[in-house]
């Protein structure tokens, strides 16, 4: 026969189990505030704001002038929760910045958490006030003993850009390294185009100039502010190369032949089209029509 269970050993395990499922709970709780208290601390403004901002506003809040507004020395920038709320919702209109007008865009950066907005707006309010960490490389010389000789390792020169190579890319018979669409798919620039125009996206002719040149337009390139582009080249930037090859070709959009199509052509091309199709269905419609006498007739010797 088997025992009976013992009352007292029940009763201790019924007690024991509630007590250590609630003191797991409680480590497990604990474990998870830390774990999450340490990635916020991780989290790092200068880093953020290097690969979200500083395409545009340059790496010392610096800005290009009439096209991307001043960070560095800028009043409205130096108050977190302004900055916090343009990050977070975007911004566009014209503004003044230090007496230069701008009037651009500015979208939302919605894949951006709670905590890394509050960094990105704390390091721009520390480059508006001068007290953000130096985000410039840095150049001090290197001590080495007296007689050794030193080399200096000059900068790298800027990729050269390639018209012909950029129009081949913004047209898409090139098509980019890391699998983002051809520019020709939403725009039209100088003498590229479908009928004059594409109602995807707006005409780049002149964004060359529009941009500030050169630099505003390869910091464009490189970090899209665009809430249409934004998702396209997240994960698929443009590489250095393709960026300068680009540039050189919208550049000299503005100097190229705009193809011209005249309204009475297409209206003339059109009506002829027109007329074509109804002429075909009359002599269609000619061939299948039966006179009504014959009709009568027929369905008078159908039998019933």
């Amino acid at each position: 026969m088997t025992a009976p269970p013992r009352k007292g050993r029940t009763l201790i395990g019924s007690t024991l189990l509630p007590v250590a499922v609630v003191v797991f709970t409680a480590i497990f709780g604990t474990l998870s505030a830390h774990s999450d208290a340490a990635n916020a601390q991780d989290v790092s403004g200068s880093d953020l704001y290097a690969a979200n901002c500083a395409g545009c506003h340059q790496p010392g809040g610096e800005g290009i002038v009439g096209t991307f507004p001043p960070l560095a020395g800028n009043p409205a920038a130096a108050d977190p929760t302004y900055v916090a709320t343009v990050v977070s919702q975007g911004k566009s209109g014209p503004i003044e910045v230090l007496g230069v007008p701008y009037d651009g865009v500015m979208p939302p950066f919605s894949k951006l958490s709670t905590d890394e907005i509050a960094a990105i707006a704390d390091h721009v309010s520390g480059l508006a006030t001068g007290t953000a960490p130096d985000t410039a490389p840095d150049t001090a010389p290197t001590s080495v003993p007296d007689g050794v000789p030193t080399t200096t390792v000059p900068p790298e020169p800027p990729v050269a850009g390639d018209a012909d190579r950029g129009r081949e890319l913004f047209v898409g018979s090139n098509r980019l390294d890391r699998g983002a669409p051809g520019c020709a798919s939403c725009h039209v620039a100088g003498d590229v185009g479908n009928l004059g125009g594409n109602g995807l996206g707006p005409d780049l002719t002149g964004v060359y100039g529009r941009l500030g040149g050169e630099a505003g337009l390869t910091a464009w390139l490189a970090n899209p502010a665009s809430k249409t582009m934004m998702p396209v080249f997240a994960d698929r930037p443009m590489t250095d190369q393709e960026i300068a090859d680009l540039v050189a070709f919208l550049a000299d959009t503005p100097n190229s032949e705009r193809p011209s199509y005249s309204a009475d052509w297409l209206l003339m091309a059109g009506l002829a089209g027109l007329g074509m199709l109804l002429i075909g269905m009359a002599i269609a419609w000619r061939g299948m029509r039966r006179p009504y006498a014959q009709i009568l007739a027929t369905t008078r010797r159908s039998p019933r």
